[in-house]
């Protein structure tokens, strides 16, 4: 039939297009390289919900297509996106240029790059850090290429982690994850995909109380494999000494992925920040919990209107209140403190200051941490 018809008719050209939907609970933004052909325009962030919304965007062929395609295949959308260059690979000052903009969005969570290049890494960690400025709290993911050591996955934490002494700031918003991944296909991707697969899984976590330990991680064939067939990292015995990869890893910062128990498959280890200075933010959960904690106060002050009422002793008392509830809510991320009257709570305060134009709100609790080791200690007897 022509195309172009005479006849006066209204003809059905509908398309029925898959879309994955899930509640994301910490929102993913993107940033990287588009192909000439793309439509959007340079350092101008977008709200993607399906794939080919991405395609026209940035291209078919682009990684930043590609990047956007898995978090959105595993059901992390929408994804906010840009390109920092197209055709080409962007400088670290046009990837800037990008995430000064994402730093400025209170409601992006998640940052993931296609960048694998160590130095980039550490501007986006700082990047990360810069957000908190502005009192937004955002964590970014990257890795590094493919084929790339443990020894060398190590010293890239270090340096994302600010070298010695550590950038607190930086270092506890910033999770390196590796090695390489095979995708749903078999074709072996660098760690900015490896990434972006763990990205979608936290993104979609609605519990913090569930760190995802040993979680599979869908749409992953492997992590990469040495020249002999076996997994890049993994647990073995080396001249009668055991060796295991993934507790190196994590000492030096790294949050390596493993195969999952079940053959075929790809699950994390540990999802841990570059910080390891000491152990305050060995797992990433501690920094969510700690932020999360923090959204939640403030938009309750927000949403309760308390900025344009008067400083009383009963506006203190409802913010008290309020936010001792919250903690209440709260109480399988944040384990209550013994207070001087000798019961648990939060010990939530509000006082004002001097002029009466800030009142100051403070609470205490401690983290709790997820379980890391589980011991099995049998004692058992045979009769003789």
């Amino acid at each position: 039939m022509s195309s172009t018809l005479l006849d006066p008719r209204v003809l059905d050209a509908s398309n029925l297009i898959p879309k994955t939907a899930a509640d994301i609970y910490l929102p993913i933004a993107i940033e990287g390289q588009a192909d000439t052909v793309g439509t959007a325009a340079i350092a101008t962030p977008a709200t993607f919900t399906r794939v080919d919304q991405a395609n026209d965007a940035f291209g078919p062929a682009s990684v930043l297509t590609s990047l956007i395609s898995a978090v959105l295949t595993a059901g992390a959308g929408p994804v906010i996106a840009a390109c920092s260059a197209k055709g080409t690979a962007p400088t670290l000052v046009q990837r800037q240029a990008v995430w000064e903009k994402f730093e400025s969005d209170p409601t992006i969570r998640l940052r993931l790059t296609g960048s694998e290049l160590q130095a980039d890494l550490v501007a986006l960690a700082q990047s990360a850090a810069n957000a908190d400025l502005l009192y937004n709290k955002q964590i970014a993911l990257g890795g590094l290429a493919a084929g790339t050591t443990k020894a060398n996955l190590i010293t890239a934490a270090t340096a994302i982690a600010g070298g010695s002494p550590q950038l607190v700031p930086q270092a506890t918003r910033f999770v390196l994850v590796g090695p390489g991944v095979y995708d749903s296909l078999g074709t072996l991707r660098g760690g900015s995909f490896a990434a972006a697969y763990a990205a979608a899984e936290i993104a979609k976590n609605a519990d913090p109380t569930n760190d995802l330990d040993l979680w599979v991680i869908p749409s992953l064939s492997g992590i990469e494999v040495d020249s002999f067939g076996l997994p890049l990292f993994r647990r073995k015995v080396v001249s009668g000494t055991a060796v295991d990869d993934f507790e190196d890893l994590l000492q030096g910062g790294v949050s390596p992925l493993q195969p999952s128990r079940v053959a075929g498959g790809v699950a994390t280890t540990h999802l841990r920040t570059v910080y390891t200075t000491n152990g305050a933010y060995d797992a990433l959960y501690t920094r969510v919990i700690v932020d999360q904690v923090f959204i939640d106060v403030r938009n309750y002050i927000y949403d309760s209107e308390y900025l344009r009422q008067p400083n009383s002793e009963s506006t203190r008392e409802h913010i008290r209140s309020g936010v001792a509830a919250i903690l209440a809510e709260r109480g399988e991320w944040i384990q209550p403190i013994t207070q001087p009257d000798g019961t648990q709570g939060y010990s939530v305060n509000v006082t004002s200051s001097t002029d009466n134009r800030q009142v100051t709100v403070g609470y205490s609790g401690v983290v709790r941490r997820g379980i890391s080791t589980i011991k099995v200690a049998a004692n058992l007897t045979i009769p003789v």
